[in-house]
């Protein structure tokens, strides 16, 4: 059988000869199969990042998004049409709203995490810092949402999990990360970030759409995740967002007032404000 090879079934002592005899009892073994998976090199998932979504600097990003968040005055659920703008070292704003009418503003500007509760009795502002040591409330960074090159840290050595290519990532503050990828396309599948606390944020992404860039042909666009997960793990907070369309739209997303928590803070006024750590 091509897929056997036939081999002597000799004694310890017998072990050294080089043929079997006529009449030696024999038996069939299976051949040499490759029974662990390649597993890609950082420098393959680095390239394929790079390639991925390197060249995007900015985003106007438009589709539905679901918002859910417990505190003190019990569960909350918001649903509406999702605005997301980002721009590479300034920051993120994600803008939920039902009928025109605005629910929740979600940012962050690297340093510092937001989300304004506009319709909420009394108003309130909830704030943290990145990389503060717990991810508990915070809004994952544009990294952790796909819209950055997800590159491994140096002498990273990726390892095979459960069907799941994960390697550690450049760390953010003094938070872990470690993203998952898929072993044959190099398409990231979900991205963890752990707090010094041990509290971690899971980001995991469903699809992938090609983000318009005016001047640049088709094929070499930039591709965002279609539908973005994240949960605050062992909670039920999460940021749920569906994607329809994306574009490099330097007029909708270059805007320093949207990434500014001191001029949002003025544009809201909230009547509540709480930090958390």
């Amino acid at each position: 059988m091509s897929a056997v090879r036939t081999t002597c079934l000799a004694t310890a002592a017998a072990a050294s000869l080089a043929a079997c005899g006529p009449g030696a009892p024999r038996v069939e073994q299976p051949s040499a199969v490759a029974l662990v998976s390649e597993v890609p090199a950082a420098a393959a998932i680095a390239d394929a990042e790079r390639s991925r979504v390197g060249t995007l600097a900015l985003l106007h990003a438009r589709g539905v998004a679901e918002l859910r968040w417990a505190d003190s005055s019990g569960d909350h659920f918001e649903q509406g049409d999702a605005d997301v703008r980002w721009l590479r070292g300034a920051g993120i704003a994600v803008s939920v709203s039902k009928l025109g009418d605005r629910h929740a503003w979600i940012g962050t500007d690297g340093t510092r995490w937001w989300r304004f509760e506009p319709k909420a009795e009394p108003s309130r502002l909830v704030w943290g810092r990145v990389g503060g040591g717990s991810v508990s409330g915070g809004t994952p960074s544009p990294r952790a949402l796909g819209l950055a090159p997800l590159l491994p840290r140096d002498g990273a050595r990726p390892e095979l999990r459960g069907g799941v290519v994960w390697v550690e990532l450049e760390p953010e503050g003094s938070s872990r990360m470690e993203a998952g990828f898929d072993r044959r396309s190099l398409a990231p599948l979900e991205v963890r970030t752990i707090g010094s606390d041990g509290r971690e944020i899971h980001v995991a992404f469903e699809g992938f759409l090609a983000v318009e860039t005016p001047g640049s042909a088709e094929g070499a666009w930039p591709r965002i995740p279609r539908r973005t997960r994240a949960t605050l793990a062992g909670t039920e907070s999460s940021l749920v967002v569906a994607v329809d369309s994306a574009r490099a739209d330097a007029a909708a997303a270059d805007r320093p007032a949207l990434y500014d928590l001191e001029a949002l803070r003025a544009r809201f006024a909230p009547a509540s404000v709480e930090e958390q750590p």
